[in-house]
């Protein structure tokens, strides 16, 4: 069968429908790896005995297993232990109606939580250790070296990292249709099924990920820009 504009369009509507859906998908994924991967890259990076070394093990093998796979595992648990637990504490839930959702958002926000980590411990080797000697020496704590010193040198370094890790969930959402979440891909595929036009279907998922995707990059592209002229205003007025 040849391309046949009027199915794309049918799917290209149907996809920008739930682009919502993968907007917060993205979102709170992003918002968690951001938070809690910063922890995790200063933890590693202090070397906290223990739980450095714990989590440098789980960062490690996280990074080896595919995201689809993951997804997969976290979905067949899920199916096996929501009834149980729901029955164990007694909620007032009916099983039937729990969303899958739920998944999702665990399994992006993992990946989201490695990659951000390792891309935050990249900015913080970065530093000059003489920066953290500069704090101490004129009678700032670790906390407040960190804060004042560190952290502001950090976040110019990490942007153009964090950028690609945003790019990369945005990606990921698209694995999330191999559990029966409707979002871009999924959606988008949904006219076919009557049609049988799959590559009109998966274009038009295609092209709504790259516009969602470019104008995400100029936006944070710009900003990175301006908190590097900032900082570089600030190093020259302290100098």
């Amino acid at each position: 069968m040849g391309f046949k504009l009027d199915n794309f369009t049918e799917s290209l509507k149907s996809g920008i429908k739930y682009l919502p859906v993968t907007a917060k998908l993205t979102l709170v994924a992003v918002v968690i790896g951001l938070i809690i991967g910063l922890f995790i890259a200063i933890f590693r990076y202090y070397k906290i005995p223990v739980i450095s070394h714990i989590l440098t093990v789980f960062i490690t093998i996280y990074q080896g297993l595919p995201m689809m796979v993951a997804l997969l595992i976290y979905n067949l648990l899920f199916s096996y232990y929501i009834g149980p637990f729901i029955d164990f504490f007694h909620l007032n839930i009916d099983v039937n109606k729990v969303n899958n959702i739920i998944v999702a958002y665990f399994a992006l926000s993992l990946a989201a939580i490695t990659t951000m980590s390792e891309t935050f411990r990249g900015a913080l080797n970065s530093v000059e250790k003489t920066q953290f000697e500069a704090g101490y020496s004129i009678g700032l704590t670790k906390l407040q070296t960190f804060k004042r010193i560190i952290l502001p040198q950090v976040i110019p370094v990490a942007i153009p990292g964090l950028i690609n890790n945003l790019v990369g969930v945005i990606k990921g959402t698209s694995f999330v249709m191999a559990i029966g979440v409707l979002e871009v891909t999924n959606a988008s595929l949904i006219p076919c099924f009557k049609t049988f036009s799959y590559v009109e279907g998966y274009l038009a998922a295609a092209i709504i990920y790259w516009f969602f995707t470019i104008i995400l990059e100029v936006i944070l592209s710009t900003i990175e820009k301006k908190y590097s002229k900032k900082i570089i205003k600030s190093e020259v007025s302290y100098a």
